[in-house]
């Protein structure tokens, strides 16, 4: 299987992507974009230096010159892409993966490189015609950079205005120490859970929209009388909550919190100032907070590089959000997916209310009036054939009913829908659904097996 992934390069250590891949697809990185200065980034997995050495050597063998950023989030890496005078920039993370893993998430300027265009990249790998230099391209060491990008998050999002105890779970990954940094800067009290560095994730992979890696967290939570607390991925990118009860949160769910803010100040704005992007998987709950907000809901298709694409396409939008924990806040950030601004933002809406000592709400009353529909969760589904054959026999199954099919279909009911998607990364259909009670989602998933039991095993939807 090609380590050319939907979204970036991910692959074993040392058997797919190794030094002598990394020093090539730095020559072809260089090569099909004609690059001149590329910023480069890594998180702190055991291939992380092999594999940064190798990449930068490919890149400057090219006469590209290269700007380097160390290890860091991210996040920090698509800031760098607003702030720098760079043509592309790359980090070589594998995110939440397991140890073992690495790869390379890729900028084209300020936008990730994906589907179409990282298979031509591939092409460009493949061919092995690679730019030629007399001169090697220079490498400038960038350490600096990080403490002007915790200025810029504090000057953009502003500092909470009253005392705030949270704590925050980083997974033992990449983002932990920059996280306390910023912490300590915005003067909030935290209780760090795993936020030292240890490449091995010891105690839970570091995927905060799984509720089973935000046991420590929730139990910190409570046992320290925090607000809430906020859990981050591998690399920077992505941000999951628990309530002060250690309750989860599902992301679609947290993005309430920004389109309700964000929008209050867009009342009298133009229909596209109101836009707002959410992706196929996310509660119908989140549209109808939107529109109740004053807000225009647009769904589209799953993935951090459709939805930069979108915010590109459509300037005037205030924000996007997916289900898995990527918030894109596009009102006075430039639309990127980052763990630190996107905690400080939320620390700061928080702190304008009075802290529920004093009388102020509790995290968890900020979901109060939003609809908790039962719903499946995210089933995988084995793919039986051909993905195009088989999604085509599934929207045939589906021919009387409203859907939207921007990204596989989701199947719109009177009280509810239901989804298929084929997965970008495995031979998967990825399904799920969602009714207004339980007797709603009991009577789709009977409508669902119906059409379609015949065909695909639902065992682990219905």
């Amino acid at each position: 299987m090609s380590v050319f992934k939907a979204y970036d390069i991910r692959g074993l250590a040392g058997s797919q992507l190794d030094a002598e891949f990394a020093e090539r697809l730095g020559r072809a990185l260089a090569t099909h974009l004609d690059a001149n200065t590329v910023a480069v980034a890594r998180d702190i997995r055991e291939s992380g230096p092999e594999l940064h050495a190798a990449f930068l050597a490919g890149l400057t063998s090219t006469g590209a010159s290269v700007l380097d950023l160390g290890i860091t989030t991210t996040g920090v890496l698509y800031r760098a892409t607003v702030d720098l005078p760079v043509d592309a920039a790359v980090v070589i993370t594998a995110s939440h993966n397991p140890p073992e893993y690495n790869g390379f998430k890729i900028c084209r300027g300020a936008l990730p490189m994906a589907g179409e265009e990282l298979q031509e990249l591939k092409a460009t790998f493949d061919a092995g015609k690679f730019r030629v230099s007399e001169k090697s391209g220079s490498i400038t060491e960038m350490p600096e950079f990080e403490d002007k990008y915790l200025a810029t998050v504090i000057e953009n999002a502003g500092k909470p205005i009253r005392p705030i105890k949270i704590a925050i779970d980083c997974g033992n990954a990449v983002p932990g120490p920059l996280t306390l940094q910023l912490m300590e800067r915005l003067g909030v009290e935290v209780i760090p859970v795993y936020c030292d560095w240890d490449n091995q994730f010891p105690n839970h992979p570091p995927d905060p929209t799984r509720p089973k890696n935000m046991v420590d967290l929730a139990k910190t939570v409570v046992e320290n009388g925090c607000e809430f607390g906020i859990g981050m991925d591998g690399d920077g990118d992505r941000i999951g909550v628990v309530d002060e009860a250690g309750r989860f949160i599902h992301p679609d769910r947290l993005m309430a919190i920004f389109v309700t803010d964000i929008l209050s100040e867009r009342a009298s704005g133009t229909a596209a100032e109101r836009t707002v992007f959410y992706d196929v998987k996310c509660s119908m709950a989140l549209e109808e907070v939107i529109v109740a907000a004053g807000g225009i809901p647009k769904m589209v298709r799953t993935g951090h590089s459709f939805m930069k694409r979108e915010l590109r396409d459509n300037p005037d939008s205030p924000l996007a959000g997916e289900m898995s924990g990527h918030f894109f806040l596009h009102d006075r950030w430039p639309g990127f997916d980052d763990s630190l601004y996107n905690t400080a933002r939320l620390l700061e809406i928080i702190a304008r209310d009075s802290s529920p000592d004093n009388g102020g709400p509790t995290f968890s009353s900020r979901f109060s009036n939003l609809p908790n529909y039962p719903s499946t969760g995210e089933a995988k589904v084995p793919l039986p054939g051909e993905r195009e054959a088989v999604m085509s026999a599934v929207e045939a199954a589906f021919l009387d009913m409203e859907k939207s099919t921007v990204d596989g279909i989701r199947v719109k009911y009177s009280d509810g829908w239901y989804l298929c998607r084929p997965s970008n990364t495995e031979p998967i259909l990825v399904m799920r659904a969602e009714g207004r009670d339980k007797s709603a989602l009991d009577n789709i998933l009977n409508d669902v097996n119906q059409r379609i039991g015949h065909m695909l095993d639902l065992s682990k939807l219905c």
